[in-house]
C-alpha cells in the first residue's frame, strides 16, 4: 500500500509542479499574448502526453502484476499437485516393504513366544 501511495504522491507532485511552473513562466515572461498562448498550448499538450504515458505505464504495470500473480498461483498449484503425487507414489513403493517388515516382526514375536514357552517348561 505504501508503494501505491508513493506513486500517487509522485503523480500529484508532478501535476502541482507543472501547474506552478507554468504559472510562474506565464507571469514572468516578456513574450506577447500569442507567444504565451502557443507556449501554454504546447505545455498543456506536453503535460497531457506525459499524463497519458503515466496512465498507460500504470495499466501495463497492473496487468503485469496480475499476470505474475496468476502464474504464481498456477505454479504453486502444480508444485503442490506434484508433491502430493510424489508422496502417493512413495507410499505405494514403500507399502510392500512395510508389509514385509510387519510380517517379520509378527514372526519374530511368535518365535519369542515359543522360546518363552520352551524355557518355562520344566526339564524332565
Amino acid at each position: 500500500m505504501v508503494k501505491i501511495m508513493n506513486g500517487k504522491s509522485l503523480f500529484y507532485g508532478f501535476i502541482t509542479g507543472s501547474v506552478i511552473g507554468g504559472t510562474i513562466a506565464l507571469l514572468s515572461t516578456p513574450k506577447s499574448g500569442n507567444e504565451v498562448q502557443q507556449l501554454v498550448v504546447s505545455n498543456v499538450n506536453n503535460l497531457m502526453t506525459s499524463l497519458t504515458n503515466v496512465r498507460e505505464k500504470t495499466v501495463q504495470l497492473r496487468n503485469q502484476v496480475e499476470s505474475v500473480a496468476k502464474d504464481g498461483a498456477s505454479t504453486f498449484k502444480t508444485v503442490t499437485s506434484d508433491v502430493k503425487n510424489s508422496i502417493n507414489e512413495w507410499k505405494k513403493d514403500v507399502e510392500p516393504t512395510m508389509n514385509d517388515i510387519q510380517k517379520s516382526i509378527q514372526e519374530l514375536h511368535e518365535t519369542i513366544d515359543q522360546l518363552e514357552k520352551e524355557i518355562k517348561r520344566p526339564l524332565t
